[in-house]
């Protein structure tokens, strides 16, 4: 019966591309590549001008991933061959691996543009990517389940862009969005981006079960 399952949720990937709302990320994906090369095109990129336009490309494709959770189907209750909760983490998967790698051509682009021996590390800017990612997704995951159409995904966009920006306002000794690549207060920074980083996808998790009369 889980294999059978399992060949189901395999067989809805085709589908689901098809009906997914990819407008938002398309569009994110453009205008990140226009900043790119809009901003001092054709020189060598300062580091703390690469942090904030990856930053701004990270924040702004976890609002566009949202969109992928809107469902027409998300409230149905009736019984159906791949359950609710299978249907709603292929969607969020399709789209992270969309954002994700948008956000990875992005860096490599960027990263071509530093000077040899500029400081970019990867790990800790995918894992700030990743967190902007996981609170929209959590808060979309959510709204869907109280209302249908796109105004879900934007109150979903709503809430992390506001959380995102609350960040930035946080006291000194919890300041999340150092200005300079591994320097001051980096890796204490990271350490917290870190542990926040499973925190919205187990919210996710728990949001996506089925429902319930």
């Amino acid at each position: 019966m889980r294999l059978t399952r399992w060949r189901a949720a395999v067989l809805l990937v085709r589908p689901l591309v098809r009906a997914i709302d990819w407008a938002p990320l398309a569009v994110v994906t453009v205008f990140v590549a226009g900043i790119l090369a809009l901003v001092r095109p054709g020189e060598v990129l300062a580091g703390a001008d690469a942090l904030i336009l990856m930053r701004v490309a990270g924040t702004l494709l976890g609002s566009a991933a949202a969109f992928a959770l809107v469902d027409a189907m998300a409230a149905d209750l009736g019984p159906t061959a791949v359950p609710r909760w299978v249907r709603q983490a292929l969607r969020a998967l399709l789209a992270t691996t969309v954002a994700v790698a948008v956000w990875l051509a992005a860096f490599g682009h960027t990263l071509s543009r530093l000077p040899d021996d500029a400081l970019f590390p990867v790990g800790d800017l995918l894992t700030e990517m990743l967190v902007c990612l996981g609170i929209a997704l959590a808060a979309a995951s959510t709204a869907v389940r109280h209302a249908s159409g796109r105004q879900a995904a934007m109150a979903a966009v709503v809430v992390q862009l506001v959380l995102v920006l609350a960040t930035v306002l946080l006291p000194d000794q919890f300041r999340l969005w150092p200005p300079t690549c591994g320097f001051g207060y980096w890796d204490e920074a990271h350490g917290y981006w870190l542990a926040m980083a499973p925190l919205p996808y187990l919210w996710v998790a728990f949001v996506l079960r089925d429902l319930r009369r």
